[in-house]
């Protein structure tokens, strides 16, 4: 084999870890379910089976038959990031983000003209991910119903505690979803909440930033 040809192959899979890496620091730095080294190894095998397939299929074969199989078979993976919990489902913007992570690792893998498709695709993803949500978000400041999940380590009590200051600020809690609790410690809500007219969520996320007990918390 050429010596270039095998430096291009290199180049190729380098490429793909660089531009899975791009997409999985952004899911990482979220704390989703697929971080950085699931968004390095989909585009990085994405990109090896990309070229594999080529070199397998020689000049008449048909070079896509390996390949074609990535599309279906992420899909696999995708719908572990899948959550659904009660109503809600979590999770479809990470599996799209490595349906699309895949597909980036497959160009970089074919080379040519498509390593620019796969970089362009990319950065609009990774612009998609960290951009649209803070927009989104602004958007939707005025809407008066919200989700609101919540990680308690310190269990019911810290419920109790939550419900206390939101009925405080006027928001009235339309239902309380618990889970994941193990001895009344660690507890994970879902609170569907109608807001006042005149508050914000900024105010409600201050204090809400205050209370002792919660874990973490994310808007939905």
């Amino acid at each position: 084999m050429d010596p270039n040809g095998v430096l291009m192959m290199f180049l190729k899979m380098i490429l793909a870890v660089g531009l899975g890496a791009l997409i999985g620091i952004e899911r990482e730095t979220h704390g989703r379910p697929a971080g950085l080294r699931t968004h390095i190894l989909v585009s990085l095998g994405a990109a090896l089976f990309t070229i594999l397939s080529a070199q397998f299929g020689g000049t008449d074969a048909d070079k896509s038959r390996i390949a074609s199989q990535i599309v279906s078979g992420i899909g696999f993976l995708g719908a572990g990031t899948i959550i659904r919990q009660g109503s809600v489902v979590r999770g479809l913007t990470t599996a799209a983000s490595l349906w699309t992570t895949a597909a980036i690792g497959m160009a970089a893998g074919a080379g040519g003209i498509l390593i620019y498709v796969g970089v362009i695709a990319a950065i609009i993803t990774f612009l998609t991910l960290s951009l649209i949500n803070p927009i989104e978000r602004s958007l939707l400041d005025g809407r008066r119903t919200r989700d609101l999940w919540l990680k308690l380590s310190t269990g019911k009590f810290g419920v109790a505690e939550v419900l206390g200051q939101l009925a405080e600020l006027g928001v009235n809690v339309e239902g309380v979803h618990t889970e994941g609790a193990h001895q009344g410690v660690g507890l994970e809500v879902r609170l569907r909440m109608y807001f006042p007219h005149g508050l914000d969520v900024s105010t409600v996320t201050q204090r809400l930033a205050a209370i002792e007990g919660i874990s973490s918390f994310d808007w939905d």
